[in-house]
């Protein structure tokens, strides 16, 4: 099951991703299913190794080639597994684009910001002068707010601050204004001033040129200022799926509901007391339970039917999913606070 409307810029369905190896397959990724809308901000939330990233590694198609995948991503209306190489580059930066969680190691240190930003044009579009390739990186750094872009389009990398890098490389990936942006932890490692102001950047670049945006991240503090609708991911599958309000205030899924009380609350009562903590870990791709994959951290879970039988994913509201046996459209959360 899925949310999608017809006319999706991109749908994804019953997405799978298993690597081969000595020691046996692993399933990494589970009948993953959903779509985005021509200019909507889709958020995708999960711990690490919940599979956000490699899903969209599978979108881009740059998963190793160890990897086995099923399923169907068509992005316009047109089918993206099987699909040639060739024909995947000319989408790559031009039609859909990545942003790396890690700018330092993303960026070519052996080469100037300037010079990547005008090969990311160029590869596409082999129209314009050098007057003019040079002049669109500048307009680009200028769009993503690099201070006096003139005097730091011909800087190194290692001359950047971090968050710098980080708008350098918004810049290059947006260079050739493409359909649909994937932000993968675009904020990870930066503080939390420099984090508002990629996400300023990234909201500014979006109404700019109308594209999509997915953004992948563990903070659903930051989806709830950006995302129009929201994924929940764990263990591989999806959890949860939503409207980002109905997300917030009408949380279907235990686990949902435990990420949601990790957040610090200005309104809560009693401050003296340590945030909420999802007890356990999240299960190895190799070595996940029976039943339902949440049920050895979940505070509801039912004997002999959570850890028995798998639960699909079932309509709980109007464009809200989520895979439980128990799911419910309102519930206290852990910590004993009410949404």
């Amino acid at each position: 099951m899925s949310i999608a409307s017809d006319g999706a810029l991109l749908q994804v369905e019953g997405l799978s991703v298993t690597f081969r190896s000595r020691d046996g397959d692993i399933n990494a990724l589970r009948d993953v299913s959903f779509g985005m809308a021509a200019g909507e901000s889709l958020g995708v939330v999960g711990e690490s190794g919940s599979g956000k990233s490699l899903t969209s590694a599978a979108i881009m198609g740059l998963l190793p080639a160890n990897a086995v995948v099923s399923g169907s991503i068509r992005f316009m209306g047109r089918e993206l597994l099987g699909a040639k190489e060739s024909e995947l580059r000319d989408l790559r930066g031009r039609r859909m684009s990545i942003i790396s969680q890690n700018a330092l190691t993303a960026l070519n240190p052996v080469h100037t910001v300037g010079a990547q930003i005008i090969e990311a044009i160029r590869v596409h579009d082999d129209r314009p002068s050098r007057r003019e390739l040079r002049d669109r990186a500048l307009a680009l750094l200028d769009l993503v707010g690099i201070p006096q872009p003139s005097s730091r389009i011909d800087n190194y990398p290692h001359e950047f601050s971090g968050g710098m890098r980080q708008r350098a490389l918004i810049a290059m990936s947006v260079a050739n204004e493409p359909d649909l942006i994937i932000a993968d932890e675009p904020t990870t490692a930066l503080d939390v001033t420099v984090q508002a102001q990629i996400l300023d950047v990234l909201a500014r670049i979006q109404e700019r040129t109308r594209s999509s945006l997915m953004l992948i991240t563990h903070d659903l503090g930051v989806v709830a200022g950006v995302a129009d609708r929201v994924v929940v991911m764990y263990s591989g599958s999806i959890a949860e799926q939503a409207d980002v309000d109905d997300l917030f205030h009408q949380t279907a899924h235990p686990y949902t509901r435990g990420l949601l009380a990790c957040l610090p609350r200005l309104d809560a009562r009693d401050r003296s007391t340590s945030l909420y903590r999802i007890p356990g870990f999240q299960p190895s791709p190799s070595d996940r339970p029976d039943g339902c994959t949440f049920h050895p951290r979940c505070d509801v879970a039912k004997p002999g039917l959570c850890d028995v039988d798998a639960p699909l994913l079932i309509e709980v509201g109007a464009g809200h999913i989520a895979r439980c046996h128990l799911a419910v459209r309102h519930h206290p959360r852990p910590d004993g606070s009410d949404q």
